[in-house]
């Protein structure tokens, strides 16, 4: 269970000792989807959105992608404090990204003015589980970083000794662009860095264009799962 007096640290530390659940509830709800991962050779990126409730009762959101013959599970865990609702996603070497109250607030009263939370929250990760991030001043924080998404900016600041990526707020596109510069294009090679291999040196150490990478999986494809 998570508690609205939990600090990001330790719902990250939570949410790490039962993402494996997360991972393989994804590999078997949706194992047709190894069928389609498009070959090496194609940039294609093929995507589906689920959900589930973890065995402690942590509520799950998460994406999983098949591109260039690789299968990805992007988690992002969700609860609600006495300050309205906040989301943290989890990545296998980089450090968590964790989305406060007020980011959630200021986008889903952007793009989605009714409906229930669970599709606002859907469309969140849905639209925005690819992550690039850049350095970026902002407000005088420490370690701050700007990560570019679908549906424009969020910013924050990198807390090392936690190692999580606290967002603080959220921009579209038009307001964002006016705020941090020309920033769009790097998200166009996000999915590319998949292929491209890191030193792995700790999550407060991995290099900020290796953020946001998710989980590989190997799914069992379905004629073999029969």
């Amino acid at each position: 269970m998570i508690r609205s007096n939990m600090s990001p640290r330790q719902v990250a530390a939570c949410a790490r000792k039962e993402v494996g659940q997360v991972l393989q509830h994804a590999v078997l709800e949706h194992q047709d989807f190894a069928e389609r991962c498009p070959p090496k050779c194609d940039k294609r990126i093929i995507s589906i959105c689920g959900r589930t409730t973890s065995a402690r009762g942590l509520e799950w959101i998460y994406v999983m992608t098949a591109t260039q013959g690789r299968i990805t599970v992007y988690p992002l865990l969700w609860w609600a404090t006495t300050r309205g609702n906040c989301a943290m996603q989890l990545d296998a070497l980089g450090p968590a990204s964790y989305f406060q109250e007020h980011v959630m607030a200021r986008y889903i009263q952007r793009y989605l003015r009714e409906g229930d939370l669970y599709h606002a929250l859907k469309r969140f990760h849905s639209f925005n589980y690819a992550k690039a991030c850049q350095p970026n001043i902002y407000k005088g924080d420490r370690e701050n970083y700007v990560a570019v998404i679908d549906d424009g900016y969020v910013a924050g600041e990198l807390r090392r000794k936690e190692s999580v990526v606290h967002f603080r707020t959220f921009y579209d596109k038009c307001r964002g662009e006016k705020r941090f510069g020309h920033l769009r294009p790097a998200g166009a090679w996000q999915h590319l860095m998949l292929n491209v291999e890191f030193d792995h040196n700790g999550r407060r150490n991995t290099p900020h264009h290796a953020w946001g990478r998710g989980y590989q999986v190997q799914p069992v494809p379905a004629r073999l799962a029969a």
